[in-house]
């Protein structure tokens, strides 16, 4: 019998053909091909001081507590504003501090350049003594201990697993087999352990500055890292949620990206998920890049001011810093002096040399 419907299989094939974008995953999808083609670039600054030595620091009392605080404060002539008036950057002989933003999702976007000239320059800082869980709102923080940049941290005294080393001192060694540890070595540079064991810490002894427990390691060695489903991954994750996120990622020596999210409050149907936030990190060319505490968490600090959340709702208190700071002291005002004008002479005064007598 002859087929009187030579056409029918075509069908199929369109409606195939048709849906293949929605079955096979895009690797632009954490962003959309048409925002990722206009993500920023960083072009690295030469640092006028690029060898100033360790930052220095001097013993200060704060609330019956002795504390360290840095010596030098930010240099008031170093911020920059933007079109609108708005502190979005910060250069001197030893740090730079370089903000951009892009829409993304329907969620604003910040990204935060940071080049340092001394690993020293990068602190964190407890809002109480360590192990406490007191919190404190940052701006408050950050006034105090003399910050250019600040950024939340990770929350460490609600977790009782890892490796918690702030400023060189060690407050806890155990293990974290459910988390990703990132330590900052005295370098400046960062490695990301996944679920170490006591014996990974072992081979960064006496060479860590910081160390972080929070995560997940969202870029490893340049390689997207696959985050598994959040329920394997330490407590009380939000994975597929769309919130409000930040990621603290090295660029290269003494240089560091931060991405801050908004989220929800900010934003109708804003926020990145956490498999989002690892796809953006890798599309930016990070090395090595780490998931912070998010949420209402989510803090980014530039001169005790707010840059992100800035329409913010239930914005929390934090439990500790990281924070930048400048490693030279502020230029003396310079003085230019004025020529004085010569005296005028005395009404009836002779010429110089004629006197009365002969």
């Amino acid at each position: 019998m002859k087929n009187k419907h030579p056409l029918l299989w075509v069908i199929p094939l369109v409606l195939l053909l048709a849906l293949i974008p929605f079955i096979v995953p895009s690797s632009l999808s954490s962003a959309g091909a048409e925002e990722t083609a206009d993500l920023p670039v960083y072009t690295p600054v030469v640092l006028a001081n690029p060898d100033p030595g360790p930052v220095p620091t001097e013993t200060a009392t704060d609330k019956n507590r002795t504390v360290e605080k840095v010596v030098y404060g930010p240099h008031a002539d170093a911020f920059t504003v933007n079109e609108k008036g708005q502190l979005r950057g910060y250069l001197d002989g030893t740090l730079s501090v370089r903000m951009d933003e892009r829409r993304i999702q329907h969620t604003r976007v910040i990204f935060t350049w940071v080049q340092i000239a001394d690993p020293t320059q990068i602190r964190s800082l407890f809002a109480s003594p360590y192990p406490s869980q007191s919190t404190n709102y940052p701006n408050r923080l950050t006034e105090r201990d003399r910050s250019v940049l600040a950024l939340n941290g990770d929350y460490c005294t609600g977790i009782s697993e890892g490796l918690v080393v702030r400023n060189g001192t060690e407050y806890r060694r155990v293990a974290a087999e459910r988390y990703d540890q990132l330590i900052i070595d005295l370098n400046g540079d960062f490695h990301i352990l996944k679920n170490p064991t006591l014996d990974s810490f072992e081979p960064y002894n006496g060479n860590i500055l910081h160390s972080f427990i929070f995560g997940p390691a969202l870029v490893v060695d340049g390689e997207l890292q696959e985050l598994g489903e959040q329920r394997d991954y330490g407590h009380n994750m939000t994975f597929v949620k769309k919130t409000q996120r930040q990621a603290i990622c090295q660029m290269g020596p003494l240089s560091y990206l931060i991405i801050t999210t908004e989220g929800p409050d900010q934003t109708k149907g804003g926020g990145f998920t956490m498999y989002e936030l690892a796809q953006l990190a890798y599309d930016m060319g990070a090395l090595q890049a780490y998931n912070l505490d998010g949420g209402s968490s989510t803090w980014l600090l530039l001169k005790s001011e707010r840059v992100s959340n800035s329409t913010g709702r239930n914005l929390r208190p934090v439990t500790d810093l990281i924070y930048f700071v400048t490693a030279e002291p502020e230029p003396e005002p310079t003085v230019v002096p004025t020529e004085e004008a010569p005296a005028e002479p005395a009404e009836g005064a002779g010429e110089a040399g004629s006197g009365a007598n002969p």
